[in-house]
């Protein structure tokens, strides 16, 4: 038996490497393909590793950026996980090299945190390595990484799945596990993981996991313990992070935050013939109001064959109500139909089939849905929620198909003790997966230009979180201006909160936004001898120690409980 199970783990880490290998097989090249926002993600990357080299940590301001001008995305979006190319960069390894190298990793953390996830919610290796399978090859995933090198979001695909099986793991395990940080740890890392990655990933999760809580009210109630528990330590844990970003995004007037929600995102969205468009190309751009060179946007043939498997298997069970005759099978099957429901509702929120333009506006409402920018990111969840529904369907048909055979099993080849049904569906998503991923690595080949940045272009930074009104072609201009009649000096520097002006006797000077949103302020000495910091307030600092504080405590705590048990 031993020898068998140690041979069942060789070939499901072999089907993992393999997994991995193919995933990451462009990353594997001397080059990347000019993806959609392959700039802006080199920029962060490189601001990081110029600003740790300016004794600047955590780091919260690239005074680089804008020629300059410097910018603040780094408030706004989490890049603990970048400190990893960054110190690559910092070790000599050109740009684009280090953003290769990430790449590959995060197939490795996504392939396996999501056959640990869902491994937890299937209770089966086999199972588990299926879902894995479809979630690692899916064309959305997969145009993140390579189309629209959408690195926030294709770096919090790693921890969807392990929020799911925290959550999962809650409400459903909880009596078998009564030691509350081991019950919770999945759900508390998960969404940290989120948090540091992908804020607006963050929010739709969140905004789901609170559904599901209120469909589960009565479950929900026992284990509200536990869900807070989850919750404060998150947010203890990203104090760090959470703290700069509410208090910048509630007190600076941005792109991000006024302009861009008053106009309606509603032509973005998908039509149907993407939502079941069989095959993902590797190309394209985004056009409004229309599906034509969108195909990168199609959620491919293993997300329509789920949709399939999930509506057959529903038609099933209305003829076969015996099918669902233990209460723990019932329970199950309403959840998993759950999480079909949410993958329907995601599928019409990224469509252009949804009331968008309803949200277009500066409510709160407004900004919170449209703050989204594009529908079609909706498609991740849709993708997440489909697996998990028939892959659950799966392995319900194929408990019964064991029953109806008395559990036969055959061998095949070092796999034992695998039933006939889960291996057939193995050998077919995994010939799907490599098809459908050989058809959008040929389309992604001929249809890109190959960069070989050794650094990140100059005008890496976007206009999100640039002052609102900010002229961006008059950022170029890097010239101090000074009017002799009203004694200011204007610096080409945007005047973001926390930024201080120091003469050259260190005075600080006051100063309030002048042209184009730059630093102004009163000064008739040689304006060269001005220097601008930026200078993280004492509630920032804080909140540093505190997440500092609790993440060693949790490790020590994961040390304690697991050496005990």
């Amino acid at each position: 038996m031993k020898k068998i199970l140690d041979r069942n783990r060789i070939c499901i880490t072999i089907a993992l490497l393999a997994l991995v290998f193919i995933a990451s097989l462009p990353a594997f090249r001397s080059g990347i393909y000019q993806g959609h926002d392959l700039d802006f993600h080199l920029g962060r990357i490189q601001a990081i590793a110029q600003e740790l080299q300016k004794g600047q940590f955590p780091v919260r301001y690239e005074s680089e950026a804008w020629y300059g001008h410097g910018y603040v995305s780094t408030i706004f979006y989490g890049n603990i996980f970048l400190y990893i190319p960054a110190l690559m960069y910092l070790a000599g390894m050109p740009v684009w090299r280090a953003y290769n190298v990430y790449v590959i990793l995060v197939n490795i953390a996504t392939v396996l945190v999501g056959f640990y996830s869902f491994k937890g919610i299937f209770n089966s290796r086999r199972w588990s390595l299926i879902a894995t399978t479809i979630y690692a090859l899916s064309g959305y995933r997969l145009s993140n990484l390579y189309v629209r090198t959408a690195l926030g979001e294709f770096t919090a695909m790693i921890f969807v799945p392990l929020v799911a099986y925290g959550v999962y793991r809650i409400y459903v395990t909880k009596r078998e596990c009564h030691n509350r940080l081991k019950l919770t740890m999945p759900l508390i890392i998960g969404t940290s993981g989120l948090i540091e990655s992908h804020i607006l990933t963050t929010e739709i999760v969140a905004v789901f996991v609170f559904i599901f809580a209120i469909i589960n009210f009565k479950r929900t109630i026992a284990v509200i313990k536990e869900l807070l528990i989850a919750l404060v330590a998150t947010l203890g844990l990203n104090a760090f992070f959470l703290v700069p970003f509410v208090s910048s995004y509630s007190s600076m007037k941005l792109y991000i935050n006024s302009a861009m929600t008053q106009t309606s995102i509603q032509g973005d969205g998908l039509y149907l013939s993407q939502i079941f468009g069989l095959v993902t190309i590797g190309r394209g751009s985004n056009w409004p109001w229309s599906a034509e060179n969108e195909g990168f946007l199609n959620l491919g043939l293993l997300t329509v064959l789920c949709f399939a498997i999930i509506v057959v298997t529903i038609v099933i069970v209305l003829t076969k109500r015996h099918w669902l005759a233990p209460n723990h099978t019932k329970e199950k099957f309403k959840m998993a139909m759950t999480m079909f429901g949410f993958g329907v509702i995601s599928a019409w929120i990224s469509s252009i089939y949804f009331p968008w333009d309803e949200f277009a506006g500066e409510s709160t409402v407004d900004k919170l849905m449209s703050s989204v920018q594009y529908p079609w990111r909706y498609s991740m969840f849709q993708t997440f929620f489909f697996i998990v529904a028939a892959v659950y369907c799966l392995k319900l048909v194929g408990t019964k198909i064991s029953d109806r055979t008395d559990g036969k099993v055959i061998e095949f080849n070092l796999l034992k003790r695998i039933d006939t049904f889960s291996m057939i569906t193995f050998v077919i998503v995994g010939l799907l997966a490599v098809a459908t991923t050989g058809i959008f690595d040929y389309t992604l080949s001929w249809g890109n230009v190959t960069v070989t940045y050794t650094d990140a272009p100059a005008d890496w930074a976007d206009n999100l979180y640039l002052p609102i009104d900010t002229d961006r072609g008059l950022l170029e201009a890097t010239e101090v201006v000074i009017d002799e009649d009203l004694g200011t000096v204007t610096l080409p520097v945007l005047a973001y909160n926390n930024l201080h002006v120091y003469d050259e006797s260190r005075n600080e000077l006051e100063w309030t936004a002048g042209e184009n949103n730059c630093i102004q302020a009163a000064y008739s000495g040689n304006a060269s001898n001005l220097t601008v910091e930026f200078v993280e307030p004492a509630s920032w600092r804080v909140a540093s120690i505190i997440s500092f504080i609790l993440f060693i405590l949790f490790i020590i705590r994961i040390i304690i409980t697991y050496t005990r048990h």
